[in-house]
């Protein structure tokens, strides 16, 4: 963390105040450094902040409550070739050991 070298009073209005302060709760961070990324995401050097990961009992409930993307057949479609693209980096992967294994 960077060294703090000014301090600043600022006066403002209650709605502000409270959103910094859930802010500061959503990004696990203090309500200082809610501001300085605020300043920072204004003035265009930094992107929002991810959104807060989701706890397992949420996605869970997510997933319960909301259809899934796709099908299971495109699912399923997908897996395969993701592991046929897998098993490809594989064999590539031997056949480069393999070339450096022979006398």
């Amino acid at each position: 963390m960077a060294t703090m070298t000014v301090r600043s009073t600022y006066a403002l209005d209650p709605e502000t105040a409270l959103t910094i302060r859930e802010l500061a709760t959503q990004w696990n961070a203090s309500q200082a450094e809610v501001i300085r990324r605020s300043v920072r995401i204004a003035a265009g050097r930094e992107g929002a902040p991810a959104k807060p990961k989701m706890t397992a009992a949420q996605v869970i409930d997510h997933w319960r409550n909301n259809p899934p993307p796709r099908s299971l057949e495109e699912t399923e479609r997908l897996i395969a070739e993701v592991r046929a693209i897998r098993h490809e980096g594989d064999e590539l992967y031997s056949e480069k050991l393999d070339r450096f294994r022979q006398p």
